[in-house]
């Protein structure tokens, strides 16, 4: 019996150093580089659990306050393409893309300096359990009851955000010609495990609009581990795992 007790301590150590390791992952023994201080990024990876196999990056990242395009960012090896858009005849702009990103496990974010010398900026391996979360929201409602949006299984802070699809009643000839989103709660925070929220049929039809859908969109974040020799504390690589549902009105 104590053999077992042994052999199980063992393996609980092993499963706690490996998940340290792995949480520490391209960042625990770098050593501090002075050519990181003046970076500065915002990189947000948002994936939408659904049957797609990409996800949306959002990358912002200044040398010394400045945009510096000798400078080359890397998400899995894969490069951003700096690129300048006209916004009109007089203002130009210029942002990093990313076409076609793909889904990962883990996410590796470099950067390759004008000297050549390549550099981990932050690293994330998001969880893995989103696919047993579960949102129980019904393909269509009625504007006559309430309409009840349900969750389970969830174990972290997850943020709601409510849409509603209306039209004015002015436009009852021809409605889904004129239809328009419109917040009906934005930023409602999730912090029971299992829970619902209602919305009241009061909010679905009055006197001068018709809701003909509802747009949930729940949506949980983490962020990275950041290299330290980055000084600037508001680097951050943020991972969003977005689920959206659509209900409709059923006539």
């Amino acid at each position: 019996m104590n053999g077992i007790r042994i052999f199980l301590l063992l393996f609980l150590c092993f499963i706690l150093s490996c998940s340290k390791k792995e949480k520490n992952h391209y960042i625990a023994n770098i050593e501090n580089d002075e050519r990181l201080a003046n970076i500065y990024f915002n990189l947000y990876i948002t994936e939408h659990n659904d049957s797609s196999n990409l996800i949306k990056t959002n990358l912002r990242a200044l040398d010394k306050g400045k945009i510096n395009s000798k400078n080359t960012f890397l998400l899995n090896n894969k490069p951003f393409q700096l690129v300048t858009r006209k916004s009109n005849y007089y203002i130009s702009y210029s942002e990093y893309t990313q076409n076609k990103a793909i889904k990962n496990k883990d996410y590796l974010f470099e950067v390759i300096l004008a000297d050549s010398s390549r550099h981990t900026l932050a690293y994330i391996k998001p969880r893995n359990d989103y696919q047993d979360l579960h949102y129980m929201i019904p393909k269509h409602f009625s504007s006559s009851t309430n309409l009840e949006l349900k969750w389970k299984n969830i174990d972290v802070p997850t943020n709601l955000v409510i849409q509603k699809n209306i039209y004015k009643r002015k436009y009852q000839h021809s409605p889904y010609r004129n239809t328009h989103l419109k917040n009906h709660d934005y930023g409602y925070k999730i912090t029971n495990k299992n829970g619902s929220y209602i919305i009241n049929k009061s909010a679905l039809k009055d006197s001068l609009e018709v809701t003909v859908g509802i747009k949930a969109s729940f949506s949980h974040r983490e962020k990275g581990n950041i290299n330290p020799s980055l000084q600037n504390n508001n680097c951050q690589l943020v991972y969003i795992n977005e689920v959206t549902k659509i209900s409709t009105l059923k006539e």
